[in-house]
């Protein structure tokens, strides 16, 4: 069973992150580390872009990114599928 609705590629996952306010912080390799403040806490997310992960992002990678971004797993599910975001969590 999928952890989150439809596949997440590395673009949609940057984009998710840009549009909730992270900004790229550094590179390691095909890590990609993000930084952004939500509800209130510095976070820190990566996506992966290497040949697995590139079309879609493991399982592994979006747990991780819903827990370490503070963003819940449904506003990552309502993104996906119309783009929508919760900017009150946004500061």
């Amino acid at each position: 069973m999928k952890y989150l609705k439809n596949n997440w590629s590395f673009k949609d996952m940057v984009k998710f992150l840009e549009n909730y306010k992270f900004k790229l912080g550094h590179v390691q390799g095909s890590h990609y580390f993000f930084n952004g403040r939500i509800e209130g806490k510095d976070r820190i997310v990566q996506a992966i872009n290497n040949k697995s992960e590139k079309k879609t992002q493991s399982e592994n990678t979006m747990k991780l990114a819903v827990r370490h971004s503070g963003i819940k797993k449904e506003y990552f599910n309502e993104w996906k599928n119309g783009k929508t975001v919760h900017k009150e969590i946004i500061c």
